[in-house]
Order: C-alpha cells, then sequence, then structure tokens
C-alpha cells in the first residue's frame, strides 16, 4: 500500500503575466527548478539550450532544472501567458503513484502545442490552479496539487511523437548548427572566428545573427553554458577551483574568477561554500 503525503509544504508557484513586443529578457539564465508557461496570446520565440522555438497561443514550453533560455517576443503588441513553476519534490506524490520514469516523460518535448478541442480544458485547470493558489481554505493546497497533476497528465497525453519547433526562418537553422557546437564544446577554447568560419560567415555577420536569432550574444552564451557546468562541478565534485576553471574552458583562473563573480554575485569558493558543495 502506498500512502501519499498530499499536505506536505513543497514550492509550486503560478503568476500570469503580459508583455509587450519591447520586452527583453535582460539576461539569459537558468534555474534549479522546473517551470512551464502556456501562452495565452500574442508570439514569442524561445532559445532552450540550443534549440529555438516559436511559441504561439495554446503552445506549452517546458523548462527543465539547469536549462538555459531566453525569451524575445515579436509580431504582437501584448502577449499573455501563465507561467507554473515547482521544485523536483513537489512532483514526489506523482513519482509515487505513476513512477519516476512516467513522470520524467511527461517533460520528454520542450514544446507542447495544444490541440484546439484540449484547450477548454487545460484552461479550465490553470485558472483552478490560480484559484486555489489564493488560499481559499484548508484545502487549497491539495485541490491545488491535485489540478496540477491532473494538468500535467492532460499535457502529457496530447504531445506529439516529436518536438515541433515551429517555423524556422532563412539561416536559423546554420545558427542553431553553430550553437550546437558551442553547447557541446564548451570545454575547449573555441572562438567567435572559429564558429562563424564554421558557419560559413564573417565573424561580424555571424555574431549579429547569433543574437538576433538567440537573443544571446556569442560571449554571453559560451560564458552562461561554461558557468553552468561549473556551477554543477562546484556543488557535485572535489575538484579545486582551478581544474573546475580548467574543465569548463576559462583556462585562466582570474579570469573564471572574475565571470562567475559576475554571473552569481560571490566568488566560485564562496558558491560552493553557501551551498554545501563538496
Amino acid at each position: 500500500m502506498v500512502i501519499i503525503d498530499w499536505g506536505k509544504a513543497m514550492k509550486c508557484n503560478i503568476s500570469r503575466t503580459k508583455r509587450s513586443y519591447e520586452f527583453h529578457m535582460a539576461e539569459s539564465h537558468w534555474h534549479t527548478h522546473y517551470e512551464f508557461y502556456y501562452l495565452y496570446s500574442g508570439h514569442c520565440k524561445i532559445f532552450i539550450n540550443h534549440t529555438l522555438y516559436y511559441v504561439e497561443p495554446g503552445d506549452i514550453i517546458f523548462l527543465k532544472p539547469g536549462e538555459i533560455h531566453r525569451t524575445t517576443y515579436h509580431s504582437s503588441p501584448v502577449n499573455e501567458r501563465v507561467t507554473i513553476s515547482f521544485d523536483g519534490e513537489y512532483l514526489d506524490s506523482m513519482k509515487e503513484l505513476c513512477g519516476k520514469e512516467n513522470v520524467g516523460y511527461i517533460f520528454r518535448n520542450s514544446k507542447v502545442t495544444v490541440p484546439n478541442g484540449n484547450r477548454s480544458r487545460v484552461e479550465e485547470l490553470i485558472s483552478r490552479i490560480e484559484y486555489e493558489e489564493t488560499g481559499q481554505d484548508g484545502f487549497s493546497p491539495l485541490m491545488k496539487k491535485g489540478c496540477f497533476y491532473e494538468l500535467l497528465v492532460s499535457l502529457s497525453r496530447c504531445q506529439e511523437a516529436e518536438a515541433d519547433h515551429g517555423r524556422l526562418e532563412l539561416g536559423e537553422e546554420t545558427i542553431e548548427e553553430a550553437a550546437k557546437y558551442i553547447y557541446d564544446h564548451y570545454q575547449n577554447p573555441i572562438t567567435l572566428e572559429e564558429v562563424a568560419e564554421l558557419s560559413h560567415m564573417s565573424p561580424a555577420y555571424f555574431s549579429r545573427k547569433f543574437k538576433a536569432v538567440t537573443g544571446f550574444g556569442y560571449k554571453e552564451y559560451l560564458t552562461n553554458i561554461r558557468i553552468r557546468e561549473a556551477s554543477r562541478l562546484l556543488l557535485n565534485s572535489g575538484c579545486s577551483v582551478t581544474e573546475i576553471a580548467d574543465r569548463c574552458g576559462f583556462g585562466d583562473g582570474n579570469y573564471f574568477g572574475d565571470a562567475f563573480r559576475k554571473a552569481k554575485g560571490v566568488s566560485p569558493r564562496a558558491f560552493r561554500k553557501m551551498q554545501g558543495g563538496v
């Protein structure tokens, strides 16, 4: 017999936001929690790790912990979306009932297009989660989690066999390939000139195109990937800071320290100590 503690307090937050097409994320980022959002209106594109997705009304974007991403809006004056963020523990009850593999399978695609026939149900569940978020009574945490789990199952059942990135415009596929090369070779001393040559572009043109497609500057994107991996090693390995700098492609330890402090607000050693790393 499986006993489920539905009342256990765990983090899950929902918010509804409206953005103008002029809005741009100030910084590219990643986080340690899960997040997904449902687009009600407008149009946007989001670059996740090394893949570009065009997002239309009725689309869901799933973000797993550690995925580097940046969103830009376009075309529509107003873009409305609902975002739900939650930590891994919020899924524990679901894993006990359904199995860890089944729950993990829900997040198999970064983008899900909800079929027209399912949208009313998905939007109803989102509205119910928003309602219970306000804390109607002592049963609200239970109702909120139940609706959230039902929403996840509904989204899993309507996923396509393969992720649909949406339309890619001229040159965007080349930039995706370049981003994947950077993503896979961050530990090497790769340069803008090297990646531009692989893309058959001049460095100046590649730099402009990369920024336009991904929302990232070339150096910003590379540094984000290296800092993310360095953060993981600081917390989960016994490697020295110098070793981590070298393994993540920084080469120079002082440069690594400056870049890490700029991204995280603390030195690598302080980060490791604050987070209780190895």
